[in-house]
């Protein structure tokens, strides 16, 4: 599969560089709307709940609002967190911004692992494996059958109409999140395409579970995120960016600690995140050349087939980093969308 190339927003306001959240989304917005002119294939909303700096609780209203203003770009979740949710209010509001877009929609979804989330919205964290379970079936059922019956341990509903049905069919991709290889797993039973946030043996639980299904792994799509910047200068580059990003990655690092289930790479990168003397891990600054061979050696570890980074890190403005995506969208790209032959040519 050729290489995708999409765009991560999350829509934080950090204190230190607070304005109104109206013109903060409305900015945003904006960039999305030239993102879809210079070529960018998807656009991906990323969900969290109760963070001072307002990172992204709503992530299928973004999607809508999003959706009205493109025509072309996907739209997905990277990721929903689906067991903080009713399993069919997400199926009706999901399908409502299939319908809006026109057919556009990536459904990303993950267990979620921040405690206090959990504990606000009454849902008891130990359930959330048996609650994704459900929630995903039914959400594929409620799109796929005119009227749905399921009788599960959290869910219950016999012969329901579940509208409106989605403009993509039979259904919009359902993509699954994986940080652990019991996360890969559950992505292959269901047959989703993967949000790969753990290392590479992740994938390989992913492909070796594909396999006894039957299926071939290279059918399936698989989504990477790793932060780009093309400059001449990437010392300069990084002095302007350092701060956003790693204020960006700041709280994941504790959320990492508290939730002391997690996999020991996130907890790894959570220290590197708060590290001052580090760039972000999977950070990639430097010329077109410099990043294409570094996106080619990544793929070498794993087939991704979709790539996306994080437009705006947290307090910065678009005027600063919408060039960067012009420099990306402009001598990148068009190196993957050629032939390999001729990629390799160029390079």
């Amino acid at each position: 599969m050729p290489l995708q190339f999409g765009l991560i927003y999350d829509f934080r306001n950090p204190e230190r560089w607070r304005r109104p959240f109206a013109e903060l989304y409305a900015e945003q917005l904006e960039q999305i709307v030239y993102a879809e002119q210079l070529g960018f294939d998807s656009v991906w909303i990323t969900e969290h709940h109760f963070i001072e700096d307002g990172y992204t609780p709503s992530v299928l209203p973004v999607a809508a609002a999003i959706a009205a203003r493109t025509s072309r770009i996907r739209i997905g979740t990277w990721v929903l967190l689906l067991p903080l949710h009713n399993a069919l209010r997400v199926a009706e509001d999901a399908a409502t911004v299939d319908v809006i877009s026109n057919g556009r929609l990536d459904l990303g979804m993950g267990l979620g692992y921040r405690i206090e989330e959990f504990k606000a919205f009454g849902v008891d964290r130990r359930h959330r494996a048996r609650l994704m379970d459900e929630g995903v079936e039914l959400i594929s059922r409620a799109w796929t059958e005119d009227r749905v019956t399921f009788h599960g341990r959290f869910y219950d509903v016999e012969n329901l109409a579940v509208t409106p049905k989605p403009v993509q069919q039979p259904r919009p991709p359902i993509w699954l999140g994986a940080r652990s290889e019991a996360a890969a797993r559950r992505a292959a039973r269901f047959r989703a395409s993967l949000l790969l946030v753990g290392p590479p043996d992740v994938y390989e639980a992913y492909a070796a579970a594909l396999r006894e299904q039957g299926v071939d792994p290279a059918t399936m799509p698989v989504l990477g995120s790793r932060a780009c910047a093309v400059s001449d200068d990437p010392d300069r580059t990084w002095e302007e960016m350092r701060e956003h990003v790693q204020y960006t990655g700041s709280l994941y690092g504790q959320w990492y600690s508290e939730a002391a289930d997690l996999p020991t790479d996130a907890t790894r990168m959570g220290r590197q995140l708060t590290d001052p003397n580090q760039r972000r891990p999977g950070q990639f600054i430097g010329t077109a050349d410099e990043i294409v061979a570094g996106i080619e050696a990544w793929r070498q570890t794993v087939p991704y087939t979709h790539m996306i980074f994080t437009a705006t890190p947290a307090g910065m403005r678009t005027a600063q980093t919408t060039p960067l995506l012009e420099r990306f969208a402009r001598e990148v790209m068009p190196r993957f969308r050629a032939e390999p032959a001729v990629r390799a040519a160029r390079g």
